[in-house]
Parts: structure tokens; sequence; C-alpha cells
């Protein structure tokens, strides 16, 4: 089991760590450690990407998946094949996680900002990747150029305040609170991790995001379509 770090340790990019397993599968070869900084794709955000290191070698990581529980780090061709056992440094692209985290932490304030601004509507989908970055709404509005100049208005008056954005573990008795609102079924016998922007409910997620909605700098909510009783709202993080 991979200790997963990035979620104590948010502003951690580097670690050492030790293989405990080597394999491959269709996706290529790729390695599982006892501790791990990278984010595995999942949650509408996209994996880390970075460098493992040994003594001789340097293999890229290109991609991290969570599959059944086990965080595979999958790395390009290997020059000296790694053993279980054999001590690693590991490193994540800085630069890469803290778009991801914009990206991440856009979408849950675009998704609070219009259920608030308009209860009828229901945040259902997200997708934080990069250039194709949208959040997915139950229901409809009858104008929908005038929907997203509201949205587009009420969202940079939130990025114009140092509004913080704290990660949370609430205890199962609030989980199940919050899971009577969501149209999808949580565990609700367990503690469970949200995202909690100051002046909003908390949302639960898995992934990582900035410490005050200011670092998102200038979130583009781009436009809003309607289609089959759902909108879209699409999003850029500049």
């Amino acid at each position: 089991m991979t200790k997963l770090m990035y979620i104590q340790h948010p502003d951690l990019f580097e670690l050492s760590a030790q293989v405990i397993q080597r394999g491959h599968d269709n996706r290529g070869t790729y390695l599982v450690l006892n501790q791990s900084l990278f984010y595995p794709q999942g949650g509408g955000q996209p994996a880390d990407q970075g460098q493992i290191t040994t003594d001789n070698a340097c293999y890229k990581v290109f991609d991290v998946r969570n599959m059944d529980g086990e965080i595979r780090h999958y790395i390009t061709s290997e020059t000296r094949p790694t053993c279980a056992m054999d001590t690693v440094t590991i490193k994540i692209d800085k630069e890469r996680r803290i778009r991801h985290s914009k990206y991440h932490t856009a979408g849950h304030l675009i998704a609070a900002v219009v259920e608030k601004a308009h209860p009828a509507l229901q945040a259902i989908k997200g997708h934080q990747f990069p250039g194709e970055a949208y959040i997915e709404f139950k229901g409809t509005v009858v104008d929908t150029d005038d929907f997203i100049a509201q949205i587009r208005t009420r969202l940079s008056a939130q990025i114009a305040h140092k509004t913080p954005v704290e990660i949370q573990q609430l205890s199962y008795e609030d989980a199940a609170i919050i899971a009577q609102r969501l149209p999808y079924k949580l565990p609700t016998e367990q503690s469970l991790r949200v995202c909690h922007i100051a002046g909003f409910p908390p949302t639960p997620c898995g992934g990582t995001h900035v410490n005050t909605l200011e670092e998102i700098n200038t979130l583009v909510a781009k436009k809003c379509r309607n289609k089959k009783g759902t909108i879209k709202i699409h999003y850029e993080v500049e």
C-alpha cells in the first residue's frame, strides 16, 4: 500500500521513497512505491508527472494511476532494471501540479457560485484538464448569454478576495449530511475528505487545490451550452 504524501503535504515536491514492486501492463512499465507525492489521475484531474531517480538512472514518470488501490507510476524505458527495495528520489513537476491545482479549485468555485446564485441548478460532473475544462450542471437556463455574464461577474468578485480554500476531513456524521445533497452516492460510514471554499458548502474531493482563490489569478468562463436538460460551462485558467 502506497502512502499518499500529497494529501498531508500538498506543497512538497521532492521526497525519498522505496520501490516495493515493478511491473508491466498495457500502459507500460510501472513502479509501485512505499510512499508517493504523485497525484494519480482521477476525479477530473490529470495525473502528476515528474522523475524517479536511482543511484545511476533517472526515469521520467509520464502517467500515474490508481489500479484497485495500487498506485502505479508509469516510467519511460529503463536503462537498468529497477528492483524492489531500491531507494529512489521522486520529484514531481511543480509547474504542472500548481496549474492542475488552479484548474481543480476553479472548477469547484464555478460549481459553488452557480449553485448559490441558481439553486435549481446542480453540479453533476467536473472535468479539469487544461484546454478542455468544464463543469456540467443538471438543469437549464433561458438566456445563456445573460447567465454566463452574471457568473463571470461573481467569479471575478470571489477571486479578487483572498478567500481561503481548506482541505478538511469530515466525520462520517457530517459526511452523511453532505451526501444527502449530492446527485451521486457516497460512503457515509467513514470520514470524508472535502474541499471547502470559505462562504460555500464543502464538497467531496480527493484532488489538489490552491490555498486561496487569489492564487487562481485569472479564471475565464468562456461559454455556456444548454443540451438535453443540462448546461456546461467551459472555462480556462490563465
